[in-house]
């Protein structure tokens, strides 16, 4: 059994990592919007008389909340993934939130993270439509800096995931197997249009790579209005990766029509030229790939798990938008 860290503990894993801290206490409270490991929001109070807001996330697979271990395969989770981004890149960057303190021993089992909390809302939440614009710009931003690195980034020796061409034929593998247990009377359509799916796995596998959040969704992007320019914090990195940076772009504009869509499009497009970079020719049709691969992915994943009502998306149905616009069907 995996017990929660005492308050003693955590003000001891910060003075370590953070011997400037001159902390008098410490309070906690579970966070609301923990949604597969346990968060909680700690307030530590320094002797200046200041406080500290901070997130504590541990990520032991033993203290993973409810139908998280059916949601994703057993061989994503892996701790050290989220830890060390934020550790050995993130941090250095400057990007998300601050990093305060990792925490990763066998005996005992603890795997914690401490990081700033975000003063501000999850993107979802907010209607005026050039923050997105303003998100989307960012992420191309984020994808052109770090397109040249990747070299640099595999000597980290952080376990990011690689998406690789074996790893878009395993997604497609196991949404085919949830496909045929699913009795969805769709699903015989799909499984047999994803018999051209090779070609898809092919446009992928030559988009060029960078580092990739791997989820990000509106619910894991933070955003602070109250700077300037507006703060965006992407937070949740437990499936960062070294892949094609629309893989990014396509989890951002999910749910939007084809009008704002083609506007978040664009504004990512300049924001990879700021970078430095050049938007792929083909940025639709490598996005519409990137869209398929993650609907094919939650495909995969949903075989023993239901999403809650706010979170529910039709996968099947964007699957097959998507196999039409690409012409596999």
């Amino acid at each position: 059994m995996v017990s929660p860290p005492t308050d003693r503990e955590l003000i001891d894993v910060l003075r370590a990592q953070e011997p400037g801290l001159r902390i008098a206490g410490i309070s906690r409270r579970p966070y609301r919007y923990a949604t597969s490991a346990p968060l909680e929001e700690l307030s530590v109070a320094l002797e200046d008389g200041s406080d500290l807001g901070l997130i504590f996330k541990d990520l032991s697979r033993e203290r993973l909340l409810g139908d998280a271990l059916a949601v994703k395969p057993r061989d994503l989770h892996e701790p050290e993934r989220e830890l060390e981004t934020y550790r050995l890149i993130l941090d250095r960057a400057g990007v998300g939130p601050r990093f305060f303190a990792a925490v990763s021993t066998a005996e005992p089992l603890r795997r914690w993270l401490l990081i700033e909390k975000v003063r501000g809302v999850e993107l979802w939440q907010i209607g005026e439509f050039e923050i997105w614009e303003h998100v989307a710009s960012w992420l191309g931003e984020f994808h052109a800096r770090f397109e040249g690195e990747v070299e640099g980034l595999r000597t980290l020796k952080v376990p990011l995931i690689e998406h690789t061409a074996g790893w878009y034929r395993d997604c497609r593998d196991r949404a085919k197997r949830s496909l045929l247990a699913s009795g969805d009377p769709r699903a015989p359509q799909l499984t047999e249009s994803l018999d051209h799916y090779e070609e898809v796995v092919a446009a992928l596998a030559r988009m060029p790579r960078t580092l990739v959040h791997g989820e990000l969704y509106p619910s894991n992007v933070m955003i602070v209005e109250s700077e300037s320019p507006v703060r965006v914090c992407p937070v949740d990195w437990e499936m960062s990766a070294l892949g094609p940076g629309l893989i990014d772009l396509a989890a951002l504009v999910g749910g939007w029509e084809e009008p704002e869509r083609e506007r978040l499009v664009k504004a990512y497009a300049r924001g990879v030229e700021a970078g430095g970079a050049a938007p792929s020719p083909s940025l639709s049709a490598d996005l519409a790939s990137c869209r398929l691969h993650l609907a094919l992915q939650w495909i995969g994943w949903s075989s023993e798990w239901t999403p809650p009502a706010e979170h529910a998306h039709d996968w099947v149905d964007e699957a097959l938008d998507l196999v039409e616009e690409l012409g596999l069907s």
